[in-house]
């Protein structure tokens, strides 16, 4: 059994937000590991000795989009119970029910609600 980390998996394809968004929850001292679409989410998870605590991951993204990687952790006993929170500037709720997200932040983020789910979910 893999051991959940406090930690979160910030799954983000625009260096900009990516780096905005790591950096805003570092100053809150929580730990953040990046990539930069689902395919490599689920590389990082399937070689990763801990599960991280919570998954951010956005929408759009090139090679494995935010929808596609949620069917194939979704798929996954190991993964598939790790809180999961969208993050896009669309608001079809209807992917986001289906696929059982925990979360939706719209995009542009706003910083109070970013931090207050990422509470939710990791207690320090």
């Amino acid at each position: 059994m893999i051991i959940p980390e406090q930690n979160i998996l910030l799954i983000e394809d625009d260096l900009d937000i990516n780096e905005a968004i790591q950096s805003i929850l570092k100053d809150e001292n929580f730990k953040v590991d990046a990539v930069f679409n689902g395919k490599e989410a689920l590389d990082y998870l399937k070689n990763s000795h801990h599960n991280p605590s919570l998954i951010l991951i956005d929408l759009m993204m090139p090679l494995m989009n935010g929808l596609q990687f949620r069917e194939a952790q979704l798929q996954d006993p190991r993964i598939a119970n790790i809180p999961t929170v969208m993050l896009s500037a669309s608001n079809n709720f209807e992917d986001i029910n289906k696929l059982k997200f925990q979360g939706y932040l719209p995009k542009p983020l706003d910083l109070d609600s970013l931090i207050n789910i990422v509470r939710k979910f990791i207690k320090l």
